[in-house]
């Protein structure tokens, strides 16, 4: 099994590290020893122009930025490309006798409190993370999705949690944030990871009515929650990676066919795209343009089977005459599915829409 993984915003990314001084070109040196891939450049490489331009870049590309220089430098420099929170990269700024690490910009989503911390650690400087979560030693929501490879529906709702968390850990105020997983398995690990700070209640349902100043978040796969109108705008869902959609295809599918295939079986089944973990098929299928395509527009990583890998697996909705006589195995989406998702029930039997055939699984939850 291969698999093709699509550009995606992760930790992972390459550092871009930028010391605008001959004397900060040594701490850039040490920190790019703790970075795998790390870029370096020289101060010569960034006069007359040349910073602007390759920060542009480094922002284009999503990589993280590490600036060795004052802060106000990287300010007036990364301000122009700024966008949002959710999609800015980290950005951290380390002064050049290595004194400081200071976390400026993407803190919690992208990561720069976790990165200041670790160029940190490399050069012996002292890491100055300001969130307000942090500087009280509370968790924030974006750690709990991070911890759990959950990602934030509206993003919007992030302030507001956050802000209910402030509030509980003020003076031990107890809870205030209920956190509903239908997952037995996840919501104990949940619990586990975050429970100690008393700000979270932990239930498999959603409440009726919440406390004043209580906010809800919910951790789940579904587009059709049973939230209390009066409850929505104080939800914030985090969506789970647990569903692997298998994929059989004709030749020479476009990408909108996929895109309307795709979209249709989310949609009935109330899923949300967000929770989609990755897609499978038969290897045979690497050199579809237009399969290549899809995957890279809904920025999700596809899975290659052998026929081989494939044959093993019975279909659960019985043999393909057509998958047969072409590959000669029994099926492809629902086969393929199960092997990705490492599960042996389907979740979803596979779905005919048009010249596309669709099956999902789900991944079960684990630590």
């Amino acid at each position: 099994m291969t698999r093709e993984q699509s550009m995606t915003k992760k930790r992972s990314m390459t550092v871009h590290i930028f010391p605008v001084t001959d004397r900060g070109f040594s701490f850039a040196r040490k920190i790019e020893k703790g970075f795998k891939g790390a870029v370096v450049y020289r101060p010569s490489e960034l006069k007359g122009g040349g910073l602007k331009k390759r920060v542009k870049e480094a922002f284009k590309n999503s990589s993280a930025l590490v600036f060795v220089s004052a802060a106000a430098v990287v300010v007036r420099t990364v301000a122009p490309y700024l966008k949002d929170k959710t999609k800015d990269p980290p950005v951290v700024s380390v002064d050049e006798l290595g004194r400081f690490s200071i976390s400026l910009v993407s803190g919690h989503l992208g990561g720069a409190n976790e990165l200041a911390r670790e160029v940190a650690g490399l050069v012996g400087a002292t890491p100055v993370v300001t969130t307000g979560t942090d500087i009280r030693g509370l968790p924030c929501v974006e750690e709990i999705a991070k911890r759990f490879s959950l990602e934030i529906e509206n993003v919007k709702g992030i302030k507001p949690v956050n802000s209910a968390i402030l509030r509980g850990g003020r003076g031990g105020r107890g809870a205030s944030v209920v956190v509903v997983d239908g997952d037995p398995a996840r919501l104990r690990a949940v619990k586990g990871a975050f429970g100690h700070t008393g700000v979270f209640k932990f239930q498999k349902t959603v409440p009726k009515r919440l406390a004043r100043g209580r906010r809800l978040v919910v951790i789940s796969a579904r587009l059709d929650e049973n939230i209390p109108l009066t409850l929505s705008r104080a939800t914030l869902f985090l969506r789970p990676k647990e569903f692997v959609v298998g994929l059989g295809c004709k030749r020479g599918v476009t990408v909108k066919e996929f895109e309307r295939a795709y979209g249709r079986v989310l949609s009935e089944r109330k899923l949300s795209p967000r929770s989609v973990k990755n897609l499978a098929t038969i290897e045979i299928k690497r050199t579809e343009r237009g399969l290549k395509g899809f995957a890279k527009r809904v920025a999700v990583p596809v899975d290659f089977f052998s026929t081989k890998e494939l044959s093993a697996i019975k279909p659960p909705s019985g043999p393909s005459r057509v998958v047969r006589e072409k590959f000669g195995i029994d099926g492809v989406a629902e086969p393929a599915a199960l092997a990705s998702a490492g599960v042996r029930k389907i979740w979803l039997k596979k779905q005919k829409k048009d010249n596309i055939t669709i099956a999902v699984a789900k991944v079960p939850f684990k630590l």
